[in-house]
């Protein structure tokens, strides 16, 4: 794994190459190992590298033998072996083993038809310098990222939107539109970044940029044709796709092991990576003790290594260890810290770090099959819609009042009555939905949005799956949007941010087209998801474990809104510079602060995205 900067102009000129090493240099935590730079009329292109796969050689950037195409790669492609056997018989002549060398010389001979035969993560840049053209790819679902801007008629590009920054002609400016879709989601959709003029190439898609200008494609989509019969051999399929996927990731020249959450996903790839490691599986889990602490999960997680034989690694931190690291992970991240469960994502990842430098992880089976319990809500909360109003008004008077230990139930209440189906997808993980949105945003940027529902992202994706039934709708919608720029954008900011790799067995295109071929019963069944999953592999996990609902990491931030962190909080969000950015209103913010510290209302998801937007202004936008 590696961290890509650089910039390409068609019309030629000589780069500064003490930009692209300050550009280069942000991305150091990603690649630890390695560097390199070519500097050339029009091109300059830094790479980093965390060397996986042929630690000796694999050196970039990489160029063709005449020297035509030059290449920055970032990821791990796992079908390389068969892709250079085809490349040799054509007369390709190899210098490493590394698997970024098939990239290049696949694009060589296939140009960006060369995608379509990839398996694996990846963002790259290949520059052609004979017929100045830059091209640039995003991996399908958007494990490995890749931002971009446009600048006179230059474009700079990197792993990380703090490499672009360090580019002089790149200015450091907010975007409140993106603010206010932040304030929606709580991330931000693809293409949309906080900064104004930098942008993600979103998965799935290329970039070629030449004399006429730069342009965006779509390469890839899940295949969305409808089931044609029921799957009678769902099972066998499934255990079959998994378990390739989980040996195709065990590829490394290194040592390699597993984060165990103790949940369902985690345990089933560790039992499967048990079946196909040599030697025992080398797994990570991590709690933390307090009032709300999780450490009454690590015993799911240790009794999980028990049963496969790991070599367990766990650590257990105080509570408030955790609240010094908001900062820094949000530099790391370049966006506000979405969401609290970062902290142990980077915590566990350190820990893993000391031992290995790959580590799987189960992202990705929740928005496949049907993991979370908002899939089996959101028909009766489409219903609710329709109830008489001073019926819905006593419903959420009810909901609002439950104490914490039904936070889920809480959670459902942003939902009811929402009867716009993007608007609702939306307000399930956001922070602010419908009229709660509406009244924390400054007026005047209210009155200025081009979508004032901000439902345009989900909404975008929403027309190409209309043909399915509602569940494959929402799932299709979170793959498109929560899991590439929320789930996966943390899991690469937070594993990178300690030099390690992370891998996503769930994420094998093959596995996610051939779960969008199943009908909603093979997911959801009886209010519970996973169906399938607990199906194919409940015979791999101890008993207790087998029907373990979604847990999550609890971090207790609402305590802590209450107790230690009020003071920062209020110092924070009631402060003059929140009012300056002409975002939010002051007046509702202090609403939203009063409501929570009071005990009147549990508005923990609202202040943490409101406190981590304004310390994201501090941090990157505020002189010193």
């Amino acid at each position: 794994m590696c961290g890509i900067a650089g910039f390409f102009r068609a019309q030629g000129g000589e780069p500064d190459a003490d930009v692209l090493a300050r550009m280069t240099a942000t991305l150091a935590h990603r690649g630890p190992d390695d560097d390199g730079f070519l500097v050339a009329p029009g091109v300059g292109l830094g790479f980093r590298r965390l060397s996986i796969v042929d630690l000796a050689g694999g050196h970039q950037p990489m160029a063709t033998e005449d020297g035509d195409l030059h290449m920055i790669f970032n990821g791990e492609l796992y079908n390389h072996r068969e892709i250079r056997a085809q490349l040799e018989e054509r007369g390709h002549r190899y210098r490493t083993r590394a698997d970024s060398e098939t990239v290049l010389h696949a694009y060589a001979e296939w140009g960006p038809d060369c995608l379509q035969r990839f398996q694996g993560m990846f963002a790259f840049a290949i520059a052609d310098t004979r017929n100045r053209r830059l091209f640039a790819a995003r991996d399908r679902l958007g494990i490995k990222p890749f931002h971009y801007a446009e600048v006179g008629d230059t474009v700079v590009f990197g792993s990380e939107i703090k490499a672009l920054l360090a580019h002089p002609d790149v200015p450091r400016e907010a975007d409140r539109e993106a603010a206010a879709l932040f304030l929606t989601y709580r991330y931000l959709p693809s293409p949309h970044t906080l900064f104004r003029g930098i942008r993600k190439l979103p998965p799935g898609h290329r970039l070629l940029a030449d004399e006429h200008g730069v342009r965006v494609e779509r390469w890839w989509d899940v295949d969305l044709t409808p089931p044609v019969e029921p799957v009678t051999d769902a099972a066998e399929r499934l255990e079959e796709l998994l378990t390739t996927s989980i040996r195709d990731r065990l590829m490394a020249d290194v040592p390699l092991g597993a984060m165990l959450s103790g949940g369902l996903d985690s345990s089933i790839l560790v039992a499967l990576m048990a079946r196909l490691h040599d030697g025992p599986v080398k797994t990570f889990s991590i709690g933390f003790r307090g009032a709300e602490g999780n450490e009454a999960e690590l015993p799911h997680a240790r009794r999980m290594a028990e049963h496969v034989g790991s070599e367990h690694h766990e650590l257990v931190m105080a509570e408030d260890e955790l609240p010094s690291l908001i900062l820094p992970l949000i530099w790391h991240m370049d966006e506000p810290l979405v969401e609290p469960a970062a902290i142990p994502v980077y915590l566990v990842s350190r820990l893993a770090r000391e031992t290995v430098t790959v580590a799987l992880t189960g992202e990705g089976a929740d928005e496949l099959f049907a993991g979370y319990p908002k899939y089996s809500r959101d028909p009766w909360a489409d219903r609710y819609a329709g109830l008489p109003g001073f019926l819905r008004g006593a419903a959420h008077r009810g909901l609002d009042a439950l104490p914490g230990e039904h936070r889920r139930l809480r959670i459902a209440e942003r939902s009811l009555g929402i009867r716009d189906e993007a608007e609702r997808y939306a307000s399930w993980f956001g922070a602010f939905a419908g009229d709660d949105r509406a009244a924390i945003l400054d007026p005047e940027l209210r009155r200025s949005l081009s979508d004032p529902a901000a439902r345009g992202p989900i909404a975008t994706w929403l027309p190409r799956v209309s043909h399915r039934d509602r569940l494959t709708r929402m799932l299709y919608a979170d793959v498109k949007t929560w899991l590439a720029d929320d789930l996966l954008m943390k899991m690469d900011r937070m594993s990178m941010a300690t030099s390690l790799e992370a891998r996503v067995p769930f994420l094998d295109h093959r596995v996610v087209d051939f779960a969008f071929t199943l009908p909603a019963s093979a997911k959801l069944r009886n209010g519970t998801g996973k169906a399938l999953l607990r199906d194919t592999f409940g015979g791999l996990l101890p008993p207790e474990l087998r029907e373990r609902p979604k847990a999550g990491f609890p971090v207790p931030i609402h305590t802590w809104f209450r107790g230690p962190l009020r003071g920062f909080l209020e110092d924070t969000l009631l402060s003059d510079s929140l009012a300056r950015r002409g975002v939010v209103d002051p007046g509702m913010v202090r609403r939203t602060v009063e409501d929570h510290v009071s005990g009147r209302r549990d508005r923990r998801k609202e202040l943490w995205t409101l406190l981590n937007l304004e310390l994201w202004y501090r941090l990157f936008l505020d002189p010193a």
